[in-house]
């Protein structure tokens, strides 16, 4: 990559050059800038291990970055808080599709970031992320059909497989089972090393040039899901069980700016709710053609073929009622807070209503391992489980559920009205309607199943993390969903994760080597 290096090199000149940032600011033998000080004596320390870059996780800007460090001439280590067999992230489990980021960079630096993002820095990491789309093609994936630029063969669990594969070949060092606890950093407020926790024990890891924060999403916290998002709504992750938002917090602790998150998650729909609670993350559910959706009063609400995938905008099940005094009376709440698919036997015969076909979930793809199911060709298990329910009529489907008896029934008689006439007051198409006939009835209650979240550390034009003062924290760098400098509403993706962490080595590599702390 020796020519490629001199072109990144010189996008990171352009950057630093063009922007006219504080955060250009280069650090010398880690002798600080005087930005982001948080303490810390590093005199004293015992370390176990040291390397020039420390990576935090081994997901898609994770790998890459530690690659690309190693192709630049620094030492890499990567520390993972998986084993192997469930490691990679979000990554392991998504389609695999490698589009350059945007035909028209007015996309990127306009709405899409409300007019926030740097044109240089979109510019960079587009190009930097469509060039480690061309390596991993040289590097042991394939394109799907033959088509370029589209997604490649095997999914996010080929593009997983190439660059672990990879990185073994290359000698970089991946500490599987050693989550990053801390961030350790010098009197000057320098990031020189994490500690890591592995069979019980905490080790010390030094990073002479940097950290690279790239442990993606935090779609499992259930805390910061509230906090972020909208409250009190139940979401089941589709993507990695293990994402829990630890480098978003860690990084927090030193004062990092948090950024992006109101728009910040993707959602994939709805999944079965008993199924996905029992399992610990989304278990998908399909909506038949002959199934409606009603609420909590058995009020049908919503087109139920319209697609939820990446969806930003108002969603049904988001729908808000109560005044000030009605909250006070506790009388306020979401209106569609329960959710139920309704249908009828020959779409239970007919109709697979869950992920069983699905090839992009966690739950599909590590069906093998924790937190994997795939859900029966003929619904019987659920059925045996509990996770659909059954009654003869229409009425007795109502107790079963808690939702009034004539309401549901107003719904399924509206529905099968809408069929005959072909026209919806919800809007949903003719050829996606096949009325409800003859029982006996079933219901599955649907809950909200989320992709995953992007946005929480917020990043400036180099990659170096950034404080509530709009200054680095030296020698703190992130890449990938755990934080994004530039777009809300059209998400980087993979490649746009491995643009942001090639970006931030490169800046990385213009450090002198942080040599200050003492080793026992």
């Amino acid at each position: 990559m020796g020519q490629e290096l001199t072109r990144r090199n010189f996008i990171g000149g352009a950057l630093l050059a063009g922007a006219g940032l504080a955060s250009a600011t280069m650090l010398s033998a880690c002798g600080g800038n005087g930005d982001a000080k948080q303490g810390g004596d590093d005199s004293g320390i015992t370390w176990d291990k040291e390397a020039d870059v420390v990576v935090l996780g081994a997901g898609a800007g994770g790998m890459y970055g530690a690659i690309v460090a190693q192709e630049n001439g620094l030492t890499p280590i990567v520390l993972e808080k998986q084993p192997e067999a469930t490691a990679g992230g979000d990554l392991r489990v998504s389609g695999g599709y490698l589009l350059p980021i945007s035909t028209d960079p007015e996309l990127m630096v306009g709405s899409a970031s409300f007019g926030e993002a740097n044109e240089e820095w979109a510019d960079a990491v587009d190009e930097l992320g469509t060039e480690a789309i061309d390596w991993v093609i040289d590097h042991g994936c394939e394109w799907a059909n033959g088509v370029e630029y589209m997604q490649v063969e095997g999914g996010g669990v080929a593009i997983y497989e190439c660059l672990r594969d990879n990185m073994q070949d290359m000698g970089i060092e991946c500490l599987y089972e050693t989550p990053a606890v801390k961030l350790i950093t010098n009197a000057a407020g320098e990031v020189i090393g994490v500690t890591g926790e592995s069979a019980g024990q905490h080790i010390n890891v030094k990073a002479k040039q940097g950290v690279l924060v790239a442990t993606g999403s935090y779609t499992m916290n259930k805390e910061l899901m509230a906090n972020f998002h909208i409250p009190g709504i139940e979401y089941y992750p589709t993507g990695s069980p293990y994402l829990t938002g630890d480098g978003l917090i860690m990084a927090g602790d030193l004062g990092a700016k948090m950024s992006r998150l109101a728009m910040g998650v993707e959602y994939n729909g709805f999944c079965a709710k008993a199924a996905s609670e029992e399992v610990g993350l989304a278990v998908c559910a399909n909506i038949a053609p002959g199934a409606i959706v009603v609420n909590q009063d058995g009020n049908r609400f919503m087109n139920e073929q319209v697609s939820l995938q990446h969806s930003k905008s108002t969603m049904p099940f988001f729908k808000f009622q109560g005044t000030m005094m009605e909250c006070r009376n506790d009388q306020c709440g979401y209106v569609n807070s329960k959710m139920f698919e309704i249908f009828d036997q020959a779409t239970f015969d007919s109709f697979n209503l869950g992920n069983n076909k699905l090839a992009i979930s966690w739950a599909n793809v590590m069906a093998d391992v924790d937190n994997g199911y795939v859900w029966s060709e003929d619904n019987q298990a659920e059925l045996k489980e509990g996770w659909i329910v059954k009654a003869d009529t229409l009425d007795a489907l109502a107790g079963e559920i808690g939702v009034d008896a004539a309401n549901l029934k107003a719904s399924v008689e509206s529905y099968n009205a809408a069929c005959a006439a072909g026209e919806d007051s919800f809007g949903r198409p003719a050829d996606t309607m096949v009325a409800i006939g003859a029982g006996p009835y079933y219901a599955m209650e649907l809950a909200v199943a989320t992709l995953y979240s992007m946005g929480g550390l917020t990043t400036n034009e180099l990659g170096q993390t950034i404080n509530w003062s709009n200054q680095p924290i030296p020698r703190l760098y992130s890449a990938g969903n755990v934080g994004m400098v530039g777009p809300y509403l059209e998400p980087t993706a993979i490649n746009g994760a491995w643009g942001q962490a090639a970006l931030a080595i490169d800046h990385m590599a213009t450090l002198d080597a942080c040599d200050s702390a003492q080793s026992e």
